[in-house]
């Protein structure tokens, strides 16, 4: 139990008194400081899955989370992301110049957030089997895999990367999917969560191997 506290001491920690009894106090901007823990934990926690299963290699990849209304998190330019830290994640605004140590694919990610309100998170790599389809001029089809029938998969042109073009083409696309095939550049994927981004992501890469193995997956 909480000891009622006394003004000037618990109370200064976080505790209020109520009654005879103590309870946290709400610190203001708290909610927020939590969220972006958790963020930076998952966005890196992403970067060790992707790693460890090949699907990351030097310094492949950027992915990135909303944090609030006007920023968001986003992975720095030049960096092993199977080896990334929590620190390391840079804070960008959804609207202006992004930071110099901000991922080369920066305008991508902030584009498609700035558009699209409903999306919490995008993560974008260069998954073989998936680069492999594309440069053979394979389709990738949903029906091979029965987990697959939420992607909706949107192939785009082939644009620069890091490019305003590339990151406008990419806004626009999202309105009609959220599995974005970008020839000779792997798979950008969206979602209202970094777990979610990282399902889609997974099973764009799964679906890809299937449709070319021929292999039924169970």
């Amino acid at each position: 139990m909480w000891r009622t506290a006394a003004r000037g001491s618990a109370d200064d920690q976080g505790l209020r008194a109520v009654g005879e009894v103590g309870v946290p106090r709400r610190v203001p901007g708290e909610g927020n400081v939590n969220r972006e823990v958790k963020l930076r934990a998952e966005l890196v926690a992403v970067g060790e899955r992707l790693y460890r299963a090949g699907l990351l290699r030097a310094g492949e990849g950027n992915f990135s989370a909303r944090l609030d209304a006007a920023t968001f998190l986003l992975t720095p330019r030049d960096c092993n992301k199977g080896l990334l830290q929590s620190w390391e994640l840079v804070r960008a605004p959804l609207a202006g110049d992004l930071p110099a140590t901000a991922s080369s694919e920066g305008l991508l990610h902030q584009a498609i957030l700035r558009t699209d309100p409903s999306v919490g998170a995008v993560l974008h790599a260069h998954l073989p089997w998936v680069l492999r389809a594309l440069g053979c001029g394979q389709g990738l089809s949903t029906s091979a895999l029965k987990e697959a029938g939420s992607l909706r998969l949107v192939v785009l042109r082939d644009l620069p990367p890091g490019s305003q073009a590339l990151a406008e083409a990419a806004a626009a696309a999202v309105a009609r999917g959220n599995v974005l095939l970008l020839p000779t550049h792997g798979v950008v994927v969206v979602g209202t969560s970094v777990q979610e981004a990282l399902w889609r992501l997974e099973t764009t890469e799964l679906v890809a191997f299937v449709s070319q193995k021929g292999v039924p997956h169970v």
